[in-house]
């Protein structure tokens, strides 16, 4: 076998392969200030993000910044080299139809919208679930994060890619799930926003860790792990069709969603 069969993607085509799943969220929150925040595309129009993001504010835009190429039959698109025909997707803003949803535990910092069916691409989920993380398998591993952090003199919302480390791996007082401590420099609007590992998802972008109301980009950012995105997903049984056709054939459908309402995870089997 050679090398480069386990070569791992690099950071570019990660970039590539996700950047058409983000969309970022403008909200006006209760003390009439504007705020930005991150989200992704998880299939069927629905969105995750995280839940500070969105609690208690007025949703006043979604959108995508990203064009890019999709499969389509009657495309009139064609790329060097690669067989069939293509559509090309241009920038949209979304319309929400319901939500936000959130996870059982308010202490737990993730939220869901569901949008008007769409072109965004569809990131999928993956198993990176609380019992099968072990520091010593993840430390100083590489990253790549995306989100909306409001950047000075933009006049639009851009999307704004980083590659990180995972520097430690802790569980808070509060909310019990595995957050993943990241190199990059936390910034407002990043909540929300993807960490993607060998070209999986990670995690969702939560907060800033700080003490003593330090600024924001004077602490640690914290990546929530997937477990919790399930556990929202299912205890609002908004649960993707398509994150279950991509991992699963037909007949294993039904017996894989049951699973999920039942935790699993928690047992590392799948029945």
């Amino acid at each position: 076998m050679k090398d480069t069969d386990n070569k791992l993607p690099s950071d570019r085509e990660t970039f590539e392969k996700f950047r058409g799943a983000m969309a970022y969220i403008e909200v006006v929150k209760p003390n009439g200030d504007i705020g930005i925040g991150s989200a992704f595309h998880i299939g069927d129009g629905i969105l995750v993000t995280a839940r500070h993001v969105v609690e208690n504010c007025e949703i006043t835009k979604i959108g995508t910044t990203e064009s890019y190429n999709v499969p389509d039959d009657n495309g009139n698109v064609y790329i060097h080299n690669v067989e069939g025909r293509f559509r090309a997707v241009a920038p949209q803003e979304l319309t929400m139809l319901a939500g936000p949803y959130y996870h059982p535990d308010s202490s737990i910092d993730v939220a869901a919208l569901i949008t008007k069916p769409n072109d965004c691409k569809t990131a999928f989920l993956g198993l990176y679930v609380d019992n099968w993380i072990h520091d010593s398998d993840y430390l100083l591993k590489k990253t790549v994060i995306l989100g909306y952090p409001p950047i000075p003199f933009s006049k639009e919302p851009k999307l704004f890619a980083a590659s990180a480390e995972i520097n430690s791996i802790i569980k808070k007082y509060v909310g019990k799930h595995i957050h993943y401590i990241i190199s990059a420099m936390p910034r407002g609007g990043f909540s929300g926003g993807l960490c993607l590992l060998d070209n999986h998802i990670l995690g969702l972008i939560v907060e800033s860790l700080t003490s003593d109301n330090k600024e924001t980009e004077l602490g640690f950012m914290s990546v929530l792990s997937l477990e919790p995105i399930y556990k929202l997903l299912t205890h609002n049984d908004i649960y993707p069709a398509e994150q279950i056709e991509y991992y699963f054939k037909s007949e294993d459908r039904d017996k894989f969603k049951e699973a999920w309402k039942k935790g699993f995870w928690k047992s590392n089997k799948l029945g």
